[in-house]
């Protein structure tokens, strides 16, 4: 039998051993799991950062001895394993934070004492202010002195003691008994305890502004209902205010407490004699 296929042409055949020695497009290669290593320098300082809100946070909610590491990580988005990579365990951890968070916060309170005005009351005064507004900008502080340095056996007691009697006790006593000498401030009142009674002043109100808030919200809501049994005046009073103390509450709680320490901290004149 006689074969029928007719002859290939050499310009065809030519042409298909061009396309078979064609280098071939590679295969997409799939996606490789990234593997174990230490992460970039920017996705890294983002997770330690993660990593420390997240304790902070956590170890005013609960304590330091009440909250798993697992749980800051968890908090964080992050794995366990990424924790212990950039915090071998929880006193690292803690360390890290008073060195990281707690000692910079000290640094900005303290450091118009540091460098005193002429005046020791307008130095006072200029403390008072910054460290309100300093709390004010981080809200997580006084929960977590109120946790970890109040309380009987809190954890933080005592390295925070040592940073607050080496720096802020000291310059702020100094500045009070500078400025009753003068006869700048009030003189009846013991330095140590007005001292106390002035951080009480700044410091409470910020420390308990969730629970405040909450009840000046439902006597707003209240008297907007109609339903308060309060005097007309004092409704309307409150009516007045609640645009200012929802919208801007720090900024009416620091300039209402510099009011009240402006006066408490008058000096007493004497009375004419009879």
């Amino acid at each position: 039998m006689h074969n029928t296929k007719p002859a290939k042409s050499p310009a065809v055949a030519g042409a298909r051993k061009a396309v078979a020695k064609r280098p071939r497009a590679p295969k997409a290669a799939a996606a490789a799991p990234r593997g174990p290593g230490r992460p970039s320098a920017a996705a890294g300082a983002d997770q330690r950062a993660r990593l420390l809100d997240a304790a902070v946070a956590l170890f005013g909610e609960r304590g330091i001895a009440a909250t798993p590491l697992r749980e800051i990580a968890r908090r964080a988005q992050v794995t366990p394993a990424l924790l212990h990579y950039y915090f071998a365990s929880k006193d690292t951890l803690v360390q890290t934070l008073l060195d990281e968070r707690i000692a910079p916060f000290i640094a900005v309170s303290v450091a118009p004492l540091r460098e005193p005005l002429p005046s020791p009351r307008a130095t006072l005064r200029r403390f008072l202010e910054t460290h309100m507004r300093n709390i004010a900008a981080n809200p997580w502080m006084p929960r977590l002195m109120a946790r970890e340095v109040l309380s009987d056996g809190g954890a933080l007691r005592a390295p925070m003691q040592g940073q607050f009697m080496a720096t802020i006790a000291p310059m702020a006593l100094y500045q009070i008994g500078a400025a009753q000498r003068r006869g700048e401030i009030r003189d009846d009142l013991h330095p140590l305890l007005l001292g106390l009674s002035l951080i009480s002043l700044i410091v409470f109100p910020l420390a308990a502004l969730p629970v405040w808030r909450d009840m000046a919200t439902a006597m707003f809501d209240g008297v907007a209902a109609g339903k308060a049994r309060s005097a007309r005046t004092l409704a309307r009073t409150l009516a007045a205010q609640q645009p200012l103390l929802r919208e801007g509450i720090d900024a009416a709680l620091i300039k209402h407490t510099l009011t009240v320490i402006d006066r408490v901290l008058e000096p007493i004149h004497a009375k004419p004699k009879r």
